[in-house]
């Protein structure tokens, strides 16, 4: 399973930047079409959110969260949340602990996570899988 971080549904959602469109749309159809797509509750909720800041039409925002939800991982624990905490406190920097919990999340249900975000380049020495940067 792949997990894919909240920019790279952005990214397939809005016209900022066509290259980067193109490819989030490519991989998406890719993990949909080969069954290997996951995303959590907390990647949907960052989408919502950057879609409404963003003024993104209603029913676009609809359309693509209904779709999307096929593929989320059940709920994060409280027990994720606490050790993503206890590892943004021990980096001293929990302006990142959503980046933090993917990571958690990513690691609890894929063997690989997807961003176009290279902060995450310094979370892959706390986990197993496979953390890429588009």
């Amino acid at each position: 399973m792949v997990y894919l971080d909240t920019n790279v549904l952005i990214y397939a959602t809005i016209e900022q930047d066509i290259e980067k469109k193109k490819q989030s749309i490519d991989i998406i159809e890719q993990l949909v079409t080969s069954n290997e797509l996951v995303l959590s509750p907390l990647v949907m909720q960052e989408y919502i959110f950057t879609l409404s800041k963003l003024k993104v039409d209603r029913a676009i925002i609809e359309h693509d969260t209904e779709f999307y939800f096929n593929f989320v991982a059940e709920n994060y624990t409280k027990s994720m949340l606490k050790d993503a905490l206890s590892l943004c406190l021990a980096e001293s920097n929990c302006k990142n602990i959503n980046d933090v919990l993917h990571m958690k999340l990513a690691t609890q249900y894929a063997s690989k996570l997807l961003t176009f975000d290279s902060d995450f380049k310094k979370l892959q020495k706390y986990t197993s899988i496979s953390i890429e940067i588009l």
